[in-house]
Order: structure tokens, then C-alpha cells, then sequence
């Protein structure tokens, strides 16, 4: 959960209202928004909105265990549910701890129109990955406008003040009043999901822009589309040469612009394709000791890790994933592309950092596929310790298995074994093979002596009855 703050089915929650949605919003969040967040994710959308603070105040809040019922589900289901709306811009949350005791603050935001959905890089590709190339042209389709030809027609509509008086001295000098109101209504507006930026430092725009000024490309369109053009050169290790040729593929011939649904359409197609598989590399505490890694330093590595980091540093993460699963005899799932793609328009790890940690989930943890969970929680830590690169990660995996795994007792696979507690009364019975008496055993003399006192006691007894 961001930030840890605590929560309980007893923390106090606030709705703020919102205005009700259109059928068009209505139809765009269960179209478009649905197979992004799940079925859970949207209901808890619609129960937030049956939860609703007319007044907006803090002191008339509800509990999370009223949430919880009416959902039908538990609180860490709930929370997984909230971060899907949260990540994809329809909810806002905030925390706070007041007299009262602890609350949160969520506000709904109003799902995207279809366009702007479209245009959203991270979203388009996020529901392409997530319903496949047949379904997402569909939803294009159905969400395009449908436009009649006007280029032979002429424009007759008439203008407003053909039509009405306005004073010109009004329209140019802003009454009091409609600036109050158009102050209050900028207040009151939602504020809009912002979409994280990724770092383009690496990336050559001077290099693209000349390629495509040879091919005519229209140069502005591709500066509106920088955010999709990195996103999807981190995924797949697409150069700019490569960026160049893709895009001028779908540019049109005429006008020099290009569908930015096409080109992902065709990277997809184009990209995702077998790879060679990895061989496993067991990370061990007990391995060569390793320094501490820098940017631009190297550690002492065997030739199996030296070999993994290499690879690391030079695939993109969609085939470093595909390449592990196929290793596995499995395939990447359209989750787990989802996944990489997320944590890359995070833009907080290097790609090689992000391979690792694919490898140490899927190869180290043994997993049979990534947990959106997991790989949360691991890149959120490395990013905590400062990882940057392969051979820290190594490194720092290395370090967090030295308290557990000691390096004096190996099996033959090479893995450290676990160090077994035993009693020291144990081990002694192990090695002479005899069993000790313990100090509070009666002999048998003892024993005997014990029976002849309580049989006296007894007899005493009866006598007295």
C-alpha cells in the first residue's frame, strides 16, 4: 500500500461527490476501463460512488468494514482493487489522521473520453495487451465517430451575435461575477490523472528526427507521440533506426502523419518473437565475495553471473522475459507484458535492473509466472537501495542471503543448506547413540520406594473412615 499508511476494516473513509456519469462515460469505463482493472476493481468503483459525502465533510465519515460488505471481500483484495484505480486515473486517495482518528479521502475521477483514452500511451498499450490486437481494433472502431464527407458542402451555421445582442464592452472587459464563477467552477474540477513520464536520456531524437524529415514524416506529430516512441523502445529494445523504419511504415505517403494505434499494432506483431533461452544462474550467498557495485564499476562475478549480466544490460525486458520462460517451456502471458510494461512507464529502474528482476522472481523465487505483487514490492526495495545496475542487484542479493544461508555447510548442487537448530541434548544422543537420562528421571529404586509411601498413605486413610 502507498506509503505505508495503516489501515483497518475500522479506518474511517470520506467519498467526495462527484457528478453522475454520462451513458457515454458509462460505456467508456465498462468498454475500456473493465478489462484493465477487473470486475472487482469496477464494482468497488460503483460502490465508492453509492458511498458518497453530499456534504464533504470529514466528520460524517463511514468504515472501511462497511466497504468491505458490501463488496463481499477482504481487505487486502479491496486494497489490490483500489491501486487499479488508482493507477489507472479514476481514483484519487489521500490520507489523513485528525481528533477522530484516522480517515481516508478518496475522490473519483471521471473516466477518459474514448479519444483520449486512445491517445494515452500507457493505457492504449496496457488494453492492447490486455484483450489482443482483434478486440482493441474493434473497440477503435466502435468508439470512432463515424463522419459524413463535408469537403463538397458549404458552411452556412450561423454565429452567436448574428443571432444574440451581447454588450461589446462585456466581452471585452469580463464582468466581476463571471470570473467569480468561473474561479469557483476551476476549484471544483477534478484534478486530471497525469501519466508518469518516462527519462528519454538515452534515446537519439536528433537521429530519429533526421531519418524521418528524409522519409517525410510529419516531424510535430512525432513530439506529441514521444511518450509512446520511448515507452515502446524500452519494452522491446526497439534503436532509433528501427523506431524510424516502424513508424515510417505506417506514416502516410501524402500527409507524412501516422495512426498512433497502427504503430503500436505493428511493434507488437513485429517484436514479439521467440528468443533463446537462458541458462540459470543460482544466486549464492557463499559465491566469490562480491564488492560494493557502482555505476560503472564491476564486482567479482563467476562466469555464469557475468554472463547473466551481459545479457541483462543488452536485451530489452520483454525478450529477457520471454527468453525465461521459454527456458521454462512456458510463454509470456499477457499479464506479465502488462506488467513490464507498467513498471517500465514508471520510469524508476534501468531496463537491465528490471531484467533482474524478472530473473530473480522467475529463476530464484521459482515462480511460473510474475505476481504484479512481488515484482511491486521487489522493484520498490531495490529502488529504496539505490540498484542501478545488474551487478548490484547481484550483489545486494547476495548480502540479504549471508544472515540465513552460512556458507560452511553446501550441498552438491552448490545451494547453501539450512542449518538445522538441535539441542545440545540431541546432538550428545546422536553421536553415542545412547539415550541420556534426563536429570528429573526416577530410578527404579525410586519408584519402588514412591509406590510403598502412597500405598501407606492410603491405608491410613481407611482406617480414619
Amino acid at each position: 500500500m502507498p506509503n505505508d499508511e495503516p489501515l483497518t476494516p475500522k479506518t474511517g473513509l470520506v467519498v467526495s461527490s462527484v457528478s453522475a456519469l454520462s451513458a457515454v462515460q458509462q460505456t467508456v469505463l465498462a468498454e475500456l476501463y473493465l478489462p484493465l482493472i477487473g470486475p472487482l476493481a469496477y464494482s468497488l468503483y460503483a460502490a465508492l460512488r453509492g458511498l458518497q459525502s453530499t456534504e464533504n465533510e470529514l466528520s460524517n465519515r463511514r468504515s472501511h468494514a462497511e466497504l468491505l460488505g458490501i463488496l463481499g471481500a477482504d481487505l487486502p483484495t479491496v486494497l489490490a482493487a483500489r491501486r487499479k484505480l488508482e493507477a489507472t486515473g479514476l481514483l484519487q486517495s489521500y490520507y489523513q489522521e485528525d481528533e477522530l482518528g484516522t480517515v481516508y479521502i478518496y475522490q473519483l475521477q471521471l473516466p477518459l473520453p474514448a479519444l483520449q483514452f486512445f491517445a494515452d500511451d500507457l493505457l492504449s498499450v496496457l488494453l492492447l495487451d490486455t484483450v489482443g490486437e482483434l478486440r482493441y481494433q474493434q473497440l477503435a472502431s466502435d468508439f470512432t465517430p463515424s463522419q459524413i464527407d463535408l469537403r463538397a458542402a458549404k458552411n452556412v451555421t450561423a454565429n452567436i451575435l448574428e443571432v444574440f445582442h451581447v454588450d461589446s464592452q462585456k466581452v471585452t472587459t469580463t464582468p466581476l461575477s463571471v470570473q467569480k464563477v468561473r474561479a469557483q467552477l476551476a476549484a471544483g474540477e477534478p484534478a486530471e490523472a497525469t501519466s508518469p513520464v518516462l527519462s528519454d536520456d538515452d534515446f537519439d531524437w536528433q537521429l530519429l528526427g533526421q531519418i524521418l524529415k528524409q522519409n517525410y514524416v510529419d516531424l510535430k506529430q512525432v513530439a506529441s507521440s514521444r511518450q509512446l516512441i520511448v515507452t515502446e523502445s524500452r519494452v522491446y529494445g526497439i534503436s532509433e533506426i528501427e523506431m524510424a523504419k516502424l513508424i515510417s511504415e505506417v506514416a502516410s505517403l501524402t500527409t507524412g502523419q501516422f495512426d498512433e494505434n497502427q504503430l503500436k499494432l505493428l511493434i507488437a506483431r513485429r517484436y514479439e518473437r521467440p528468443t533463446a533461452p537462458i541458462q540459470p544462474v543460482q544466486v549464492s550467498a557463499t559465491s566469490e565475495p562480491a564488492t560494493t557495485v557502482e555505476a560503472g564499476k564491476t564486482s567479482q562475478l563467476s562466469q555464469p553471473e557475468q554472463q547473466l549480466v551481459d545479457y541483462a544490460k543488452s536485451a530489452a525486458p520483454y525478450d529477457f522475459l520471454n527468453a525465461i520462460k521459454q527456458e521454462k517451456h512456458g510463454f509470456v502471458t499477457s499479464g506479465e507484458n502488462r506488467l513490464v510494461h507498467d513498471l517500465i512507464g514508471r520510469g524508476v529502474l534501468p531496463n537491465a535492473v528490471i531484467n533482474m528482476v524478472i530473473y530473480y522472481l522467475l529463476q530464484n523465487r521459482e515462480l511460473a509466472a510474475l505476481n504484479r505483487n512481488l515484482l511491486e514490492t521487489v522493484a520498490n526495495d531495490w529502488q529504496q537501495h539505490g540498484i542501478t545496475t545488474p551487478e548490484a542487484a547481484l550483489t545486494y542479493l547476495k548480502q540479504r542471503q549471508q544472515p540465513k544461508q552460512p556458507a560452511t555447510r553446501r550441498k552438491s548442487n552448490n545451494r547453501p543448506t539450512r542449518k538445522e537448530i538441535i539441542p545440545e541434548w540431541a546432538k550428545k544422543e546422536t553421536e553415542t547413540g545412547t539415550k541420556k537420562q534426563p536429570a528429573n528421571q526416577l530410578t527404579a529404586a525410586q519408584r519402588k520406594q514412591l509406590a510403598e509411601r502412597v500405598a501407606k498413605l492410603e491405608s491410613n486413610s481407611e482406617k480414619e473412615d
